[in-house]
């Protein structure tokens, strides 16, 4: 009889070993996990709006899959309507700056193909997205609603603001949610995610609901160990207080910039903004931005120092959440290169580069007088800088050009009549800065554009 020896396990037994174990540990979780209590969340409209995507229906978009990954998430019904009404607005903007754009008819883009495009073929797409899994929460029936808006509205109760009938979509949304909730273990847990002071005040000391207005405190809230939360002590509710009264301190300047009737009022206002203790919000961040835009005492000393300091980078911290027209608009205030143009296939101008432009031609066509009928012109960018920039080394010392011609002789192949008066080095050298710092396809524009207006130039016609 042969001894019987022990062998050795191959790494293949092993292996299958330690998967065993592993999809037991699996199972053992998935037992463990059924006890829990469903935590449920519900994200009101500046917490999941989205306009810059005519494919997603939500914005905040890293923030909401994490989210959704360890929760119930449910967007309600009136929710999805307002989201799906703005990116209508949004959509109707840029087709109609589309066709006002003078640039993209220098192209091959198709604006026949621009103009027949309609909301209603996307729309469909934007509300059946899914990306982000979510459940909607539908509006309440209104036999169950009336009544209670009606109340609300009357009496200037929460969600309405208190001195006026504002609130009505807000209304609607909490109705929503009242509703849903009847309908839901008293064990359940809600978090309500709003920004909105009165409607953080209608949810305030209630059973089982958060309310937050911060999507990142929610997701810290699910990184919590259990062990934490199961014998969490409840906390001060003078600290729930201080912070609610924190949040209105900052919501209340925030309207009053909005409201600002002056340049002087603007500038108190940012002082007491740049100054406060309170943390803010993105979302309240989100609503300056917008607010900068719309109030014309904002937006018309957006480069003063004090505003800049403290709007820019709220600007740069949330400038992919923006819309084209004011991704441009905080662009052109703020003089920042476009990083857009890649993904919208056509350059964005700022007011200075639009100026640096207007000064070079202007000082072309005021000074050239004829052109030969047979002149061709230029069409190389980097060739025009490069003489540009010669042209420029061999006058440093000097503030200004004799004569347009020495322009003309780099831009027009062909005999020139100009007349007497001289070019400012720094027009040349604004122009120059302006091609140096222009993508391929802004330079693409610039010459274009340039050509343009260089065969607006009278031809010397010999008959």
């Amino acid at each position: 009889m042969r001894d019987c020896k022990r062998v050795a396990p191959s790494a293949l037994q092993r292996l299958k070993t330690i998967f065993d174990a592993w999809q037991w540990i699996i199972l053992f979780k998935k037992v463990a996990n059924k006890g829990e209590a469903i935590v449920i969340v519900i994200v009101d409209t500046n917490l999941a709006r989205n306009e810059n995507s005519y494919s997603e229906l939500l914005g905040n978009r890293k923030q909401l899959q994490t989210i959704a990954a360890s929760n119930e998430l449910y967007i309600p019904e009136v929710v999805i309507d307002e989201i799906v009404a703005q990116k209508r607005l949004s959509f109707l903007r840029e087709q109609a700056q589309i066709n006002r754009s003078g640039i993209l008819k220098l192209t091959s883009f198709s604006m026949k193909e621009a103009e027949s495009l309609t909301f209603e073929q996307v729309e469909e797409e934007i509300r059946s997205d899914r990306s982000i899994q979510f459940k909607v929460l539908p509006q309440a029936p209104v036999e169950y609603a009336f009544s209670r808006i009606y109340k609300w509205a009357i009496n200037h109760e929460p969600p309405f603001e208190e001195k006026s009938d504002k609130g009505f979509k807000d209304a609607c949304i909490v109705a929503s949610i009242d509703h849903f909730l009847e309908q839901c273990s008293n064990e359940t847990r809600v978090i309500i995610c709003t920004d909105d002071k009165r409607m953080t005040e209608y949810f305030k000391d209630r059973n089982n609901i958060t309310v937050e207005g911060d999507l990142k405190n929610v997701i810290k809230l699910n990184n919590r160990p259990k062990d934490e939360e199961k014998f969490e002590i409840t906390p001060d509710t003078s600290d729930v207080d201080t912070k609610n009264a924190a949040n209105a301190d900052v919501n209340d300047l925030i309207e009053a910039l909005a409201n600002s009737l002056s340049f002087a009022e603007t500038h108190s206002i940012i002082s007491k903004l740049s100054s406060s203790p309170h943390v803010i919000t993105d979302q309240q961040e989100l609503r300056i931005l917008s607010v900068a835009l719309e109030n014309q005492q904002v937006e018309w000393i957006l480069k003063d120092d004090d505003i800049s300091d403290y709007i820019k980078p709220i600007f740069l911290r949330h400038k992919d959440d923006l819309i084209d027209s004011e991704y441009t608009r905080y662009l052109d205030a703020f003089d920042l290169p476009d990083e857009r143009e890649d993904e919208r296939e056509s350059p964005f101008f700022t007011t200075k580069e639009k100026q640096a432009f207007r000064n070079f031609i202007n000082e072309i066509s005021q000074h050239a007088v004829y052109k030969s009928h047979l002149s061709t012109f230029e069409l190389d960018a980097d060739t025009v800088r490069t003489h540009l920039h010669n042209l420029l080394k061999s006058h440093l010392l000097d503030s200004s050009l004799a004569n347009v011609k020495y322009l003309t002789d780099i831009l027009i192949n062909g005999a020139v009549e100009t007349k007497p008066g001289s070019i400012s080095i720094n027009t040349i050298s604004d122009f120059v800065n302006l091609l140096d710092n222009a993508s391929p396809r802004k330079r693409e524009a610039i010459m274009a554009n340039l050509i343009s207006h260089l065969e607006d130039i009278e031809d010397d016609i010999p008959f």
